[in-house]
């Protein structure tokens, strides 16, 4: 497997070193994240620019607390072109990148 793209020492930290507290967030975070995602997409390709901006508000906390840090800047930035209507090139990368990072994370993360 390659290099991990996700880091759960915050989250480690915040459940006090308590090994069912993490596996539960990471349960929850795989249950309900993916959908999330799908949804940011979907309201992407359907111009609803505002949507796809509040669905990066309730992502931008689990990307911080799961440590994926190559995206904490564009799942901001999402946020803020939703908020916006900004809708460019740079909206689409930053949405493929947020959609190719959190993919793997799913992946490791069903190993955990």
């Amino acid at each position: 497997m390659s290099d991990k793209v996700y880091d759960l020492s915050q989250l480690e930290e915040l459940g006090g070193g308590d090994a069912e507290f993490v596996a539960m967030m990471v349960a929850t975070f795989l249950e309900h994240t993916p959908g999330q995602l799908d949804e940011m997409k979907n309201a992407h390709s359907s111009g609803d620019l505002a949507t796809l901006g509040a669905i990066a508000h309730k992502i931008k906390p689990n990307v911080d607390m799961f440590g994926i840090n190559a995206i904490t800047q564009d799942i901001r930035d999402l946020e803020q072109m939703g908020k916006e209507g900004i809708n460019n090139d740079e909206t689409r990368a930053k949405l493929q990148r947020v959609d190719q990072e959190l993919q793997i994370a799913f992946e490791q993360l069903k190993q955990f």
